[in-house]
């Protein structure tokens, strides 16, 4: 099937900026996770008022972010990562207040307001590092967004007159909360995570199947659900491998498989081009949807981020665009006398954390200044009622559930409930309402000019010099392989494995990228990118098809020749 569908495939068209400006990401239910993480701030905030603790609440609302990180994962994984969550939390905001105490004491005793440079740097050096680290690991979203929003957000608390530790403990309280509350469903039923993935998946191609005419937003929506549900299965030890570990566990696996197929299916039917669909998500494509085989596990994070330290690599290049942005932003607002810089970072973070090529960074900007204008007028809701105490605690938390709902399927109305709370954590009620309006719009503003000028100006052919490199890691990670096979059976030879399937769907997403931004570099390249795939998985393939046996020396000469051929081809272009 891989080789007919890759000899088929043509090269992507370009996105529609109004799906992108519409698409919804994700059609799986929220409201559970939601509901925790509301409560994640609900419950500690309200002892903390009880107790006489106002003013902390809005720290343990940020710790609370914590608990959006787990939804979606399997128990077995979910811990882990609520808890890396919580600790770079923690640890975001107490360095923050930190760094804004030292800041905001120099102004205080009468420094420059260039002291806001202070955590200008800091926060744009949270930005850089989160954006290399989550785009190299390939995380899903939020990926760093929350984590730099608290960290940099931290650095205004000094003006509440907090001590920094007290900061990071009552950020803490706010995360454990949302582990404890992130874990607590698995007591009742341990296996729903993976369960909901594939039925949410299930649901969405069975819609996909159903509409005469479904939009390219829909079929994005397929294949997410179908990331997720594979991601599921694997994070709860059902599949390794490409096999089923747990045979209690089976028809979950052949559920999956079957939706795939269908999917498939329908889309040949509409000729529809799975890479038309993938542009419109932030959500990495670790399998192929065209592919019935069950995807192998993801590389190590060491091999993910080894893998990135090149310039070109589209992790550096995006954690480039993000320092460039950052800082050009937080030293325009100081110089027009604005005092958040941490606002515009994590408005410039928003538009480009995940790399994205032109059009698509354009439209997240759009989404931002959307989002934020809208986040606003909230704030200024919040701020003209009064709201103090009780209102404000419940205001956080019908906010923290409005983030957690739609972190994954639109942005711009994410950012309409995180915006209060980014600006409860820096005291700004108890500044001037109109100042405050002001002065954040103009900061947002600042992000997306600078945001857009490195988004357009930075480098722009990098795409296209990373996918040359990708095409080497390919040919390497094949040759890797098959060196392998010399030695051992194909089910030894599984690091090999799945890293050569790893590098074919990062060349695949690359070029992919290239034809958006560069689509006649895209078309003289798109050939030799098919027979590349073509061989890779003619290899991966051959190794599903012979997992116990040993490969003989013929077979593999036979299979070297397809990677031979991919040179040749590449020498003639």
């Amino acid at each position: 099937m891989s080789d007919d569908r890759h000899a088929a495939e043509q090269l992507p068209s370009r996105v529609n900026p109004w799906q992108l400006l519409t698409a919804f990401n994700s059609s799986a239910p929220r409201w559970p996770g939601a509901l925790r993480a509301a409560l994640a701030i609900f419950l500690p905030g309200a002892v903390a008022l009880l107790l006489g603790y106002h003013q902390e609440m809005f720290l343990i609302a940020a710790g609370g972010c914590a608990v959006i990180y787990g939804e979606g994962h399997p128990y077995r994984t979910r811990w882990r990562i609520m808890l890396i969550a919580g600790l770079l939390l923690s640890t975001g905001a107490t360095v923050g207040a930190f760094v804004g105490s030292v800041a905001w004491a120099q102004i205080g005793a009468g420094g420059s307001q260039w002291w806001l440079m202070l955590p200008a740097l800091f926060a744009t050096c949270m930005a850089t590092v989160g954006g290399f680290v989550q785009n190299a690991l390939r995380l899903r979203p939020p990926g760093s967004f929350f984590i730099v929003m608290v960290a940099g957000a931290s650095t205004m608390v000094a003006r509440l007159g907090l001590d920094p530790v007290e900061v990071g403990l009552w950020t803490s309280v706010g995360a454990v909360s949302g582990v404890i509350l992130g874990l607590l469903p698995a007591l009742l039923s341990p296996h729903v995570p993976e369960h909901r993935a594939v039925l949410t998946l299930d649901k969405v191609v069975a819609d996909f199947e159903e509409t005469p005419s479904p939009t390219l937003a829909q079929r994005n929506q397929c294949q997410t659900a179908l990331a997720a549900a594979w991601s599921a299965l694997e994070d709860a030890g059902v599949i390794r491998g490409g096999r089923v570990l747990k045979p209690n566990q089976a028809h979950l696996v052949h559920r999956t498989r079957e939706a795939q197929l269908r999917l498939v299916a329908r889309g040949a039917e509409l000729g529809v081009v799975d890479a038309d669909a993938e542009l419109l998500s932030d959500v990495p494509a670790l399998v192929q949807a065209n592919r019935a085989h069950i995807p192998l596990a993801r590389p190590s994070r060491n091999y993910r981020v080894y893998r990135s330290m090149d310039w070109s690599s589209h992790a550096s290049v995006t954690a480039q665009k993000i320092f460039l942005a950052c800082l050009g932003a937080s030293v325009a607002g100081i110089a027009l006398g604005l005092d958040r810089p941490d606002w515009a970072i994590v408005s410039a973070l928003l538009m480009l954390q995940w790399g994205p090529d032109k059009t698509p960074g354009q439209i997240r900007g759009v989404h931002r200044v959307i989002g934020s204008l809208l986040g606003i007028a909230l704030f200024a809701v919040f701020h003209l009622l009064d709201f103090q105490g009780w209102t404000l605690l419940v205001a956080l938390a019908v906010c923290q559930f409005g983030a957690e709902v739609f972190v994954v399927k639109n942005y711009a109305v994410c950012v309409i409930f995180t915006t209060p709370l980014a600006l409860l954590m820096g005291n700004a009620v108890a500044d001037p309402l109109g100042e405050v309006v002001v002065s954040r719009t103009a900061e947002v503003v600042l992000s997306i000019v600078f945001g857009s000028l490195a988004l357009w100006f930075w480098r722009p052919r990098a795409a296209a010099t990373d996918q040359i490199r990708l095409v080497g890691r390919c040919r390497k990670a094949m040759g890797s392989l098959l060196g392998a096979l010399a030695t051992r059976s194909p089910e030894g030879a599984l690091e090999e494995r799945r890293d050569l399937q790893y590098e074919l769907l990062s060349e695949r997403r690359a070029i992919q990228s290239v034809a958006e931004d560069h689509r006649p570099i895209a078309a003289a390249r798109w050939e030799h990118h098919l027979q590349l795939q073509r061989a890779g998985y003619h290899l991966l393939d051959h190794c599903n098809a012979n997992t116990t046996r040993e490969v003989s020396i013929a077979e593999i000469a036979g299979l070297a020749e397809h990677v031979r051929a991919t040179e040749a081809d590449s020498a003639q272009q």
